[in-house]
């Protein structure tokens, strides 16, 4: 195989198939991008209660996150400043302390080291407590619940970061007659598949299979939102938001077609709690939304990408319910969800099987691009730097490499393509 260099290797229109299964490339995309931007960490109803917990991971760095007795959040490395045990296995919990099972160091919901296991064989100034407490995240933030963090003291801020996506955020959480959701207290799915991290990145807002992979589900979806059945023609598009986020939007409700989706009772209650604007746009609108690396965003539930390994990815869905809707409202959500995501869903299952098979043809090295020139030559960018191109095309799939190749500091080489593709130039860069 002629193998690009390094440079060559993601362009706007293609990535070479390196960047799927190199495991050099992988431990350079840890380092560069996980250990380097902002990344999804939990939702603050995960902990809501004084000693709540819940561990997670920051690329395979393991991670402890705390709601202590002033009830503030701690994220913590979940490792013993002793030996390097992690200091806590399970997944969601509530207690006062952890114990290290190794030498009973044990730590306070703030991270601080109380106590040592037989402290008399220590001798006097050999530990000191205010120091060997567990390594604290600095660098967290959080919007609208959602909390993400960063290992990194040079990454731009959050509120920088997040940018376009606020107004998307605010669009879900407003569902809600409270302005709240809670994540996950309705049900967790776990699936693992044989391919990259970056194939559910793609994946999660990818438009042009539904209409193919999906097409039972559309057709059944169809009977109570007819629109569904134009869905490759409707009048949606999707959008780079810039530092790699992007969203496509799967249908946008008319004022007719809000009071046809919804009851009249419920859009009554979200107007009287939001306001008309407010209210109306969460309503209407119905999207998948891509927080560049690790973390989307879909009508019933939070996606979070964890990679394991080049070919082994640990994807994990979190339902979401409406804080203060009809307790009928939130089963149909949860009945809405199950149909298409749940392991004998419509859709879900199917995208699985269709990743494990990406990453098998990955194998054939003699076929090096994986392509993304979908409506490129007619994708548009607003006076404000944001790309929009037609849902069932590629621009969403497109903007994430915009910023993956900066933190990866690849440079697209608009010569190496130009007898492959017909437009191999890229577009300035979303966000600086």
């Amino acid at each position: 195989m002629n193998r690009p260099s390094f440079d060559g290797l993601s362009q706007p229109e293609a990535n070479h198939i390196q960047l799927y299964s190199d495991p050099q490339i992988f431990e350079l995309e840890l380092e560069r991008i996980f250990y380097s931007t902002w990344v999804y960490i939990a939702h603050d109803s995960e902990i809501p209660e004084v000693g709540d917990f819940k561990t997670t991971f920051i690329g395979r760095v393991p991670v402890v996150l705390t709601r202590d007795e002033d009830r503030k959040i701690n994220l913590f490395i979940n490792r013993c400043a002793h030996r390097g045990a992690t200091v806590c296995a399970e997944e969601r919990g509530n207690r006062r302390q952890f114990i290290c099972p190794y030498h009973a160091w044990t730590y306070n919901l703030d991270g601080g080291l109380d106590a040592v296991g037989l402290p008399t064989g220590y001798n006097e100034g050999e530990i000191d407590y205010a120091v060997l407490s567990l390594q604290k995240i600095e660098r967290w933030d959080s919007y609208r619940g959602f909390i993400f963090a960063t290992l990194s003291a040079v990454a731009r801020p959050f509120e920088k970061h997040i940018g376009e996506v606020r107004k998307y955020i605010d669009y879900y959480c407003d569902l809600s007659p409270t302005g709240e959701i809670t994540v996950g207290t309705t049900g967790i799915y776990k699936q693992k598949y044989e391919g990259n991290w970056k194939i559910q990145l793609e994946g999660s807002v990818e438009g042009y299979h539904v209409w193919h992979t999906h097409k039972n589900a559309v057709d059944v979806m169809a009977r109570e939102v007819p629109l569904m059945k134009e869905y490759p023609r409707l009048p949606v598009k999707a959008f780079d938001l810039g530092y790699g986020h992007n969203i496509i939007e799967n249908y946008t409700l008319t004022d007719e077609q809000v009071f046809e989706r919804w009851p009249a009772e419920f859009v009554d209650a979200l107007t009287a709690a939001h306001g008309v604007e407010r209210a109306m746009n969460a309503l209407r609108h119905r999207f998948n939304l891509v927080l560049f690396p690790n973390f989307a965003l879909l009508e019933y539930h939070v996606r979070v990408i964890r990679p394991t390994a080049v070919d082994q990815t640990e994807v994990r869905t979190y339902h979401t319910s409406l804080v203060g809707a009809p307790e009928e409202m939130n089963l149909r959500r949860v009945r809405e969800h199950e149909f298409f995501y749940g392991p004998a869903g419509f859709g879900g299952p199917d995208d699985y099987v269709i990743f494990d098979r990406i990453q098998r043809g990955y194998q054939a090295s003699s076929a090096e691009w994986v392509l993304f020139n979908r409506g490129y030559k007619s994708e548009q960018t607003d006076p404000d730097g944001i790309r929009s191109g037609q849902h069932t095309q590629e621009t969403q799939q497109r903007a994430p490499y915009y910023e993956y190749r900066r933190l990866m500091s690849i440079s697209g080489d608009e010569n190496r393509l130009a007898d492959f593709l017909p437009h191999a130039g890229e577009q300035q860069e979303v966000g600086g």
